[in-house]
């Protein structure tokens, strides 16, 4: 891993203005994350159309692109055997993209239903990704491709972390989200960082006030964004970091910020 913290923005910032998005990108001189491919109400008549399109906007882009799984309804554990097709046939066609784009990094999220207090759930749901990812991660081996797990609504790190030491492969890493963390975590970002360790590779930037996942500005919210940048200098580690701002003007004000920080603790970016 790079001794700096590469930058990326989401495309979610024009929402389904891609082109926009990327131009925003080009004037931060920042990676692109590819976030909501194509709207999911046309994803199955338009896919192929939608390839094309984001194609032809990302031939003159010179900087790095990651991917953003696909993830909306879908469980890869499901008991439904239809819900568990779809859901894996948009698995793979995220990794059709991340070929097609040539992504470095794809991030997946669990899916956990983390109001479904039982502990047999949580070993059905655990052993069912296991059994996916074994398979899965093939493909990702195969490709040179990093595949990473972002936690949404998990309580605490051991679930992921648990799930990539079973799976045990160089190509499956985790992601944090740190919003997510402020909604759903009694753990601070820091404790998830320790947790990871080098199991970290992807991180998710933005802030809340603890009441929902406004994915607000870096000055926005409760998030000690300092302490979070400190800590990962403290540990040495340099996950690639992408700004998931859904506004543009906040967006900017973010990345102004955050190189300020990491000018500040002399953090290369």
């Amino acid at each position: 891993m790079e001794k700096k913290l590469k930058k990326f923005i989401s495309s979610t910032v024009d929402y389904h203005d891609f082109k926009g998005a990327v131009d925003i990108a080009n004037s931060l001189n920042c990676g692109i994350e590819i976030s909501r491919f194509s709207r999911l109400a046309d994803i199955e008549t338009d896919f192929e159309k939608n390839k094309k399109e984001y194609s032809a906007i990302l031939k003159d882009f010179d900087n790095e692109i990651t991917l953003h799984g696909f993830f909306s309804n879908l469980n890869v554990s499901a008991k439904d055997p239809e819900i568990a097709r779809i859901s894996r046939k948009r698995y793979y066609q995220s990794l059709e993209l991340a070929l097609l784009f040539d992504a470095r990094t794809v991030v997946f999220h669990t899916c956990f239903n983390n109001l479904l207090k039982q502990e047999k759930y949580r070993q059905m749901f655990f052993l069912s990704n296991i059994e996916f990812y074994r398979e899965f991660i093939l493909e990702f081996e195969n490709a040179g491709i990093l595949a990473t797990i972002e936690n949404v609504h998990e309580p605490d790190p051991y679930f992921i972390r648990n799930l990539i030491g079973a799976i045990n492969s160089p190509n499956l890493g985790a992601t944090i989200d740190i919003g997510h963390i402020n909604l759903h975590s009694d753990l601070d970002v820091s404790s998830w960082i320790k947790e990871y360790g080098i199991m970290l590779k992807h991180m998710h930037f933005h802030n809340n006030f603890k009441n929902e996942d406004s994915h607000s500005s870096l000055l926005k919210g409760t998030l000690d964004i300092k302490k979070i940048l400190q800590t990962l200098k403290e540990i040495e580690l340099y996950p690639t970091i992408t700004f998931e701002i859904f506004n543009k003007e906040e967006l900017i004000a973010s990345v102004d910020y955050f190189n300020s920080l990491c000018a500040e603790l002399k953090i290369e970016t």
